[in-house]
């Protein structure tokens, strides 16, 4: 059998705490979240201070590591805010695994700062070439999170050209930016929000249209057709109106691709996701990458049960990104821009009676009484069942669990766990 290099790891999102724990429960070796400020997705519940510390404890109980993100691009106005904030950070006892920053200034802010923490270079900082590579390292960083705009070419010749330990990372599922690497005044010029200081609209995904003078209260659609060569209006291809909006990321069925590339880190976009979402796509990630390292190679039947559940959250159109073309030769913009819906996340296992077969769940969707449904549990696909036994916390019948929040037993016919995620059966 080929001697693999060492297992990559496989990085989740964290908007909040409750995805933190849905991360890790799912097989996450790692996770990233960030502060209240000086992080990409402002529109995240994110963490408090208390919560980072609490966080860092959590992770570290669990085995696992917690990467917090300061990757914003600061201004001087900003600077005296933030070096108080990584003071604060400081003052803790329990302190990120890594801190993960874009912009030069924030990286000798946290040495000086924080000496002992690890840092990671965010793909904001668009790192294409192996000699970036090693300029960020002599400055002390430990890990570039590589362009996104990279195809496995570039990757491999950058990890053959740099030290051992200096460590790759790259994203290999979620959302994709028409800007390189996330670089994008769209959000600033149209809302005046900053994309690159946490605060992106994504008019990216909106649709736009044309008015013509005379005409200002018509809208035209903006069209074009995809078909390379097409030039006749007259002639068929798949119509598109979409100038920015990007397709999503999706590598499941690359695993080997990707080990053999040398990246250490398989990481996974959607801070601003549902946990439903982090659950799936850790848990499809998790078992891809063990079943790979388990056989010396990918099953084509798991891969494909993988790619189902992949598919059961809620997405836009699927791509393999840059990793086998370049922007140049295919921009990756979408055919449709609205969501692909995801099964309904119905509500999570709160516990399981053994003797009475019943799980307790609390709700996060309606539920109805003879329903079709599923169960995901970490390290397997999804196991249908039928809800033909509904309760409420006494024991009485009922014929749904319509309130958030609300406590419900279901029959399960197998043991489960707490943590354990309970969704309807179809998409919707």
């Amino acid at each position: 059998m080929i001697k693999l290099p060492k297992k990559p790891e496989i990085l989740s999102p964290a908007g909040n705490f409750e995805k933190l724990r849905t991360a890790v429960y799912f097989g996450a070796d790692a996770v990233y979240f960030a502060g209240k400020n000086f992080g990409m997705r402002a529109g995240a519940d994110n963490f408090t201070l208390e919560e980072i510390e609490q966080a860092c404890l959590y992770t570290r109980n669990k085995n696992k590591k917690a990467y917090l993100t300061v990757n914003t691009v600061p201004k001087s106005r900003d600077i005296a805010e933030l070096t108080d904030y990584l003071k604060q950070i400081n003052a803790m006892t329990y302190k990120p695994s890594a801190i993960i920053c874009a912009d030069i200034g924030v990286v000798m802010l946290i040495k000086k700062i924080l000496p002992d923490v690890d840092i990671h270079i965010s793909t904001q900082a668009n790192t294409q070439s192996w000699t970036a590579c090693e300029a960020w390292a002599e400055l002390g960083v430990k890990r570039i999170i590589l362009s996104r705009e990279l195809n496995f070419e570039d990757i491999h010749e950058i990890r053959d050209n740099l030290n051992a330990e200096i460590e790759l990372e790259c994203f290999i599922h979620g959302a994709m930016c028409v800007s390189y690497s996330g670089r994008c005044l769209i959000s600033n010029y149209l809302t005046s929000r900053d994309a690159n200081r946490g605060a992106c609209t994504q008019p990216c995904r909106w649709k736009y249209y044309l008015t013509e003078e005379k005409r200002p209260d018509i809208f035209l659609e903006i069209t074009e057709r995809f078909d390379k060569g097409c030039t006749d209006s007259d002639s068929e291809g798949e119509p598109g109106t979409f100038l920015f909006s990007s397709k999503d990321l999706c590598m499941i069925e690359h695993i080997p691709d990707l080990v053999n590339s040398g990246i250490g880190s398989f990481k996974i976009e959607g801070r601003m996701k549902s946990a439903y979402y982090t659950a799936c796509i850790t848990n499809a990630y998790r078992i891809a990458l063990d079943n790979f390292y388990e056989n010396g190679a990918a099953d084509p039947d798991l891969v494909q049960k993988l790619k189902l559940e992949t598919e059961s959250v809620s997405r836009r159109e699927y791509d393999t990104g840059y990793f086998y073309t370049t922007p140049a030769s295919d921009a990756k913009i979408c055919g449709n821009p609205d969501y692909i819906r995801e099964k309904t996340y119905l509500g999570i296992c709160m516990g399981y009676e053994q003797k009475t077969g019943l799980a307790v769940f609390e709700q996060r969707n309606k539920i109805v009484q003879g329903q079709k449904v599923q169960i995901l549990s970490p390290g397997g696909v999804g196991r249908g069942i039928l809800a033909d036994v509904l309760l409420d916390e006494n024991d009485e019948p009922i014929c749904s669990a319509p309130h958030p929040f609300q406590r419900f037993k279901l029959r399960v016919n197998f043991k489960i766990d707490k943590g354990d995620i309970l969704r309807s059966d179809e998409q919707i």
